[in-house]
């Protein structure tokens, strides 16, 4: 993916409907682990309907993540900021996210694609599109609470080949994009109650 300190928006140089996802693969031992874990006062039900219903603009939209594009592999659908869509998250969605970090002076240009969305196994997966600055799987998981809570987890592999981005610039601001989408998620989830 691109990566600029222009000020201007960026553009990507990629046809994304070309690109692969590169996944985590449980065999190999080279995956550095990421994980967070986010407790919703709602029922699982709630909180997954939630998960899959946001809209890509609204899930990832913050002050360090911008949503820039939405590609359905399965309808070759394209969805950009400002439209409105309303057909859920779905495997085979190709997401283009920017990522404004350092206060907006480095901008890096992310690839994810929706992998598996089951709701009977309480789990969305994510892989990283090829050409981002690392490969991995992202594991969102679901376990509803004894006191009727939904616990959230977060579970990322990922290695770029860089030690440093890998064990210091990594999970920093992993962890802020992340929080920024579960949070957004949240206030989402709590504005439609």
């Amino acid at each position: 993916m691109e990566e600029t300190t222009q000020e201007k928006s960026v553009n990507s140089e990629f046809d994304f409907t070309k690109l692969s996802s590169i996944c985590y693969e449980d065999t190999d031992p080279n995956y550095h682990e990421h994980l967070e874990t986010y407790v919703y006062d709602q029922d699982f039900d709630t909180v997954w309907d939630s998960y899959v219903n946001i809209s890509p603009e609204q899930a990832w939209s913050g002050k360090m993540i911008h949503f820039h594009q939405l590609y359905s592999r399965k309808t070759g659908e394209e969805v950009f900021p400002g439209q409105i869509y309303t057909g859920g998250m779905g495997e085979g969605q190709v997401l283009i996210l920017n990522l404004h970090v350092f206060n907006g002076a480095i901008k890096i240009q992310v690839g994810h694609e929706v992998m598996e969305i089951d709701k009977s196994k309480k789990l969305i997966r994510i892989c990283y599109l090829e050409n981002s600055k690392s490969e991995g799987s992202q594991f969102i998981r679901f376990n509803s609470l004894p006191n009727g809570k939904t616990e959230v987890s977060h579970k990322t592999f990922y290695r770029s080949g860089s030690w440093f981005r890998d064990k210091v610039i990594y999970p920093y601001f992993h962890t802020k994009a992340i929080n920024e989408f579960h949070g957004n998620v949240r206030n989402w989830m709590i504005s439609k109650s």
